[in-house]
């Protein structure tokens, strides 16, 4: 019977047309022929007697529907017929355009094929444009570019993206650009929805789209709704990945308008405030004034409107205007956050005329926020009022965050004891330093000394290293400054301490000056420091002379930058003397740095040729110094000797080729400090130079080449060997100590053969001399060639 849905098509019943689509070929062969080719079938088999069943069954149902007939030749004849669209039923020729019909219901194949045929040939066309502009290679890359983004996509989670019609545009160059944009659409569209959105996305979205421009011009109409909304949320979003947003969006907005686009309200905003930022002051305030009737008025936009206009004539100083929109703002029915008074109060604060006016907006703003006022709101009118040098309101503004609004100081002449103290101002210092504000610190602190209170030294340090730190001159030079105003006033109060001895008991002399706290050991480390990295010996000399002056005892870091500079002015040769006669008088500790300077200062560090006759002097004070190193081997016991001067201890050894002071220094090194050399000390050492740099550029490259292939060669024969004895298993590279350990050892066996190479009767007699000679007095320290795993 036929369907009673007009959505099929074929006019044969469900049964017979299931069974058509599951016969075998032959089956199908079998039916669509004579009853006696159909009888010819075997039926040996169950199946086949099954199968020979159902088509007997299948023939009487298509007879009792007229379907099926035989014709005078016994022969059985099938007719098909074609449910179409309207209702109506059409006889099919015949099997073949049964067959037909049945794979192509729709007869719509042909013009599918049509389709697929013109893609493909659009895509060659392409093809041979990029290769014309770029090459063979570069379309290959774009290919493999676009099929790795395909690869990545997953189309059943996307939501759809419209592109532009890509053969819209008959220039070759548009289409590559069309295309280009349509790629990035897609990709971007996919970021989107997974919000994965970076600054080389964005980037590359503004560059193809920028290119095709010219091209979208001739033809905005083609660019669809959807597009425009992905290119805005893009390009004009708010985001740290997007410098270039008002750039953007100044440009979009006016695309946009071109072709015909309606812009939401906040769009028509951005795009104000967009040519305020980019373009001009004066068109954006002129085109805000166009929308006071529209936008101006409208309850949605009412809020967003006016605040706009009130940042715009604050910007550009128009107090009177931007008064007035403030008080639109303010009587307007509209939810609103208080904030928006920020921008007036910051222009009401930089003129004197009008900073208490600010100072009762501050007011009204901190009575309008309430509770939900928060520290950064205070910080930010506290800077608006600093910047403007009226620190006084400032002040005032601190103390009410700082007592929660419980102490009012604005106007008093007498201020409580608990705010006018160094503590109280030392927090407001410390907040301002930590928040980079550094003028407005220095603007407290003679604030401060105005009112008769004297900061304390270790926050004006703070400023002070703070201005150092800058690296400006300006600052540098207030630094200073107020640096050796601290210097003076610990000099002179070193002064009065004299003179009271010879005073009476009763009689009490005061210090009298700007009010600045007393210089301790940390200011004269800041200057000291600073004239050491600006090369300024002269100043140095002055400031240690001061330290005297001041009876401050100086710490291993004052000593230090001295004789850093001394070494630094091309003075070495006092560098020694100098740190001896000072450990001596304050009982100084020496660390890593002190003895850093001490071996660069040697001659043979500082000097390009030593005369030969000077050797053996020299020898002598290497090692001597050496010997002083020994005897400072407790300070370095929990901190460990720095690499830099075991550098250098081990090279000035190699550069007087005392080949006997070197073992023994990297014995004891080993042995005393606990220090393993790294693999680039190792290979230094071994091709003798401290510049493996400028060794492998010059002739000696190929030393540098062997030497490396005999320490791999080294550590790959030692690995074998553990791995022979079962220490480690075969899998197991070889461990990093253990590795640290073994270039240890093959250093250890190169220096030690250089001593022995040539060795003679008084070979052993010279070691002991120079242990002697190092501090050695418990004999020449020796080494185990190949420690064992843990040891």
């Amino acid at each position: 019977m036929p369907p009673k849905s007009l959505m099929v098509e074929n006019f044969i019943c469900k049964s017979c047309l299931s069974a058509l689509r599951k016969r075998t070929p032959a089956a199908q062969w079998a039916i669509r022929h004579s009853s006696s080719q159909s009888s010819q079938a075997t039926t040996s088999t169950p199946s086949s007697r099954l199968s020979h069943e159902k088509d007997a069954e299948r023939r009487k149902t298509l007879e009792a529907l007229g379907l099926l007939k035989k014709s005078k030749d016994g022969k059985v004849s099938v007719n098909y017929f074609e449910q179409g669209t309207g209702g109506r039923l059409r006889r099919l020729q015949g099997e073949d355009e049964f067959g037909q019909s049945l794979m192509d219901p729709d007869g719509e194949a042909e013009n599918r094929l049509k389709q697929l045929e013109e893609e493909l040939e659009q895509a060659t066309q392409f093809t041979k444009i990029v290769e014309d502009m770029w090459g063979k290679e570069g379309a290959e890359k774009l290919r493999k570019r676009v099929a790795l983004q395909d690869t990545h996509r997953d189309e059943s989670s996307i939501k759809p993206t419209v592109l532009l019609p890509n053969e819209a545009w008959p220039r070759p160059q548009d289409r590559l650009h069309i295309f280009q944009l349509n790629n990035m659409i897609r990709t971007i569209g996919w970021k989107v929805n997974y919000g994965s959105v970076n600054a080389k996305r964005i980037n590359g979205l503004w560059k193809y789209y920028f290119a095709a421009r010219k091209a979208l011009s001739k033809k905005w109409e083609l660019v669809h709704a959807d597009i425009w909304d992905l290119l805005w949320q893009i390009l004009a979003a708010d985001s740290e990945h997007n410098p270039n947003r008002m750039s953007h969006v100044h440009i979009l907005a006016k695309d946009m308008e071109e072709a015909g686009v309606v812009l939401r309200h906040d769009q028509q905003l951005l795009a104000i405030e967009s040519i305020f930022v980019s373009v001009s002051k004066e068109e954006a305030i002129t085109a805000h004034r166009k929308l006071v009737t529209t936008l101006g008025a409208d309850p949605e936009a009412f809020v967003d409107f006016w605040q706009l206009g009130l940042r715009m004539y604050c910007l550009i100083g128009e107090l009177a205007r931007a008064e007035r929109i403030a008080n639109i703002l303010i009587d307007s029915p509209y939810d609103k956050d208080p904030r928006f008074l920020l921008p007036f109060i910051r222009l009401c604060t930089e003129n004197p005329a009008t900073v208490e006016k600010g100072f009762e907006l501050y007011q009204r703003l901190r009575s309008a926020l309430g509770d939900s006022i928060t520290i950064n709101d205070y910080d930010l009118v506290i800077s608006y009022f600093l910047t403007s040098n009226e620190t006084e309101y400032a002040f005032n503004i601190f103390v009410e965050m700082m007592t929660s609004n419980t102490v009012n100081v604005h106007g008093s002449f007498k201020i409580p004891a608990s705010v006018a103290s160094p503590f109280f101002y030392g927090k407001w210092l410390k907040r301002l330093i930590a928040a980079g504000d550094l003028r407005g610190a220095y603007d407290v602190l003679l604030y401060m000394k105005s009112r008769g209170v004297r900061p304390q030294a270790i926050v004006v340090n703070g400023l002070i290293g703070a201005w150092l730190r800058t690296g400006m001159a300006e600052n540098i030079r207030k630094a200073e400054e107020v640096a050796w105003a601290m210097i003076n006033s610990r000099l002179q109060f070193i002064v009065i301490r004299k003179d009271m001895h010879s005073l009476a008991n009763w009689v009490r002399l005061r210090p009298f000056g700007e009010g600045w706290p007393t210089a301790n050991l940390e200011t004269f480390s800041l200057l000291a420091e600073n004239y050491k990295d600006r090369g300024m010996h002269n100043k140095m000399e002055e400031l240690w002379g001061a330290i005297r002056e001041a009876e401050i005892d100086p710490d291993s870091f004052m000593l230090n930058q001295l004789i850093f500079s001394y070494l630094k002015d091309g003075q070495g040769k006092l560098v020694a003397s100098i740190s001896r006669d000072l450990i001596a008088k304050y009982q100084i500790e020496p660390d890593s740095w002190t003895f850093l300077a001490l071996w660069q200062a040697l001659p043979i560090n500082r000097l390009v040729q030593i005369p030969p006759g000077q050797l053996p002097q020299e020898v002598l004070r290497t090692r001597s110094l050496f010997a002083d190193l020994v005897k400072s081997a407790h300070i370095f016991t929990t901190t460990g000797l720095d690499v830099q001067v075991a550098r250098y201890v081990l090279h000035s050894f190699r550069k007087l080729e005392d080949k006997f002071g070197l073992l023994l220094a990297y014995r004891a090194l080993r042995h005393i400090f606990h220090f393993n050399p790294p693999d680039i000390v190792v290979l230094e050492l071994h091709v003798g130079s401290m510049d493996l740099e400028k060794t492998g550029k010059g002739k000696n490259g190929h030393r540098l080449m062997h030497t490396g292939n005999q320490i791999e060669g080294h550590l790959r024969r030692r690995h074998g060997e553990l791995i022979a004895s079962g220490q480690i298993s075969p899998e197991d590279d070889l461990p990093e100590e253990v590795k640290r350990e073994e270039l240890s050892n093959f250093l250890d066996t190169f220096l030690e053969n250089q001593v022995y190479m040539f060795e003679t009767e008084d070979t052993e007699q010279c070691l002991v001399q120079a242990a002697m000679e190092m501090g050695f007095h418990g004999g020449v320290p020796r080494f185990k060639a190949t420690p064992e795993i843990g040891e």
